[in-house]
C-alpha cells in the first residue's frame, strides 16, 4: 500500500456498517443501478439516464469532500 496511514486504525461499528450497507442498497435501487454500471455500461451506450446519474454521483462526491473534508 502506498499510504497505509490514510486508512486509519479504527474499524466501523457493526451498526454503522449495517446503516452504510442499507444506504448503498437504497441508492442502487433509487438510481436504477450501481455507479460502475452507469459509468461503464450506461455511458458506453450513450444513455442520458446514466449520464445524469454519473453527474449526480460525481457532484455528490465533490460536495461531500468539500464540506466534510478530504485527505488532509
Amino acid at each position: 500500500m502506498l499510504y497505509p496511514q490514510l486508512l486509519g486504525t479504527k474499524s466501523p461499528s457493526m451498526t454503522r456498517a449495517i446503516v452504510a450497507g442499507l444506504c448503498v442498497g437504497f441508492g442502487t435501487q433509487l438510481g436504477s443501478g450501481c455507479t460502475s454500471g452507469h459509468g461503464v455500461c450506461g455511458l458506453s451506450r450513450f444513455s442520458v439516464r446514466s449520464l445524469a446519474a454519473v453527474l449526480a454521483f460525481i457532484s455528490s462526491g465533490v460536495i461531500t469532500v468539500y464540506f466534510f473534508g478530504g485527505l488532509s
